[in-house]
């Protein structure tokens, strides 16, 4: 089996896993979480410090309606998965830099992997394969990413 590395993530939140092969009677494959990322901005997108989901609308009768600004949330929650998605190619980098040989599978949402797949690319080694599923798997147990991982073959 060829090392590798399974990266599954969203906007809030990444694992890194390495796979082993399956010890005892039990076959196929074994992950082993190496790291766990949060991203602690998009968790708290549309959080009150009371923890109450924030509105659009606002309450108070005399305030006026909130002016919208969507453009602007958009692009400072872009930047905020942008950073997010640096820090997990920081951190596959560093888990896979003494590797000659290998396969790096990302498994992420779709608007994650945009942000994430060039750089990935770039930050590891010539010898790395890259392997790419645009889903969010990210909220699946680790038994659940191994029977996952094992069905589709994404690892051999």
């Amino acid at each position: 089996m060829k090392q590798t590395c399974l990266i599954v993530a969203d906007g809030a939140r990444a694992r890194l896993f390495v796979v082993a092969p399956a010890q005892g009677a039990r076959r196929g494959i074994r992950l082993i979480e190496r790291a766990a990322l949060v991203n602690g901005e998009v968790k708290s997108h549309g959080r009150s410090g009371s923890g109450a989901v924030k509105s659009e609308r606002n309450t108070n009768r005399q305030a006026g309606p909130v002016h919208p600004i969507e453009a602007q949330r958009d692009r400072h929650r872009v930047e905020h998965e942008r950073r997010f998605g640096a820090e997990i190619v920081k951190r596959a980098s560093e888990l896979t830099n003494d590797w000659d040989e290998g396969v790096v599978v990302l498994i992420a949402e779709p608007r994650l992997l945009g942000l994430v797949r060039e750089r990935l690319r770039k930050a590891l080694r010539p010898s790395l394969r890259l392997e790419e599923l645009a889903k969010d798997y990210s909220s699946y147990s680790k038994l659940a990413l191994e029977r996952l991982v094992a069905s589709r073959r994404l690892v051999q």
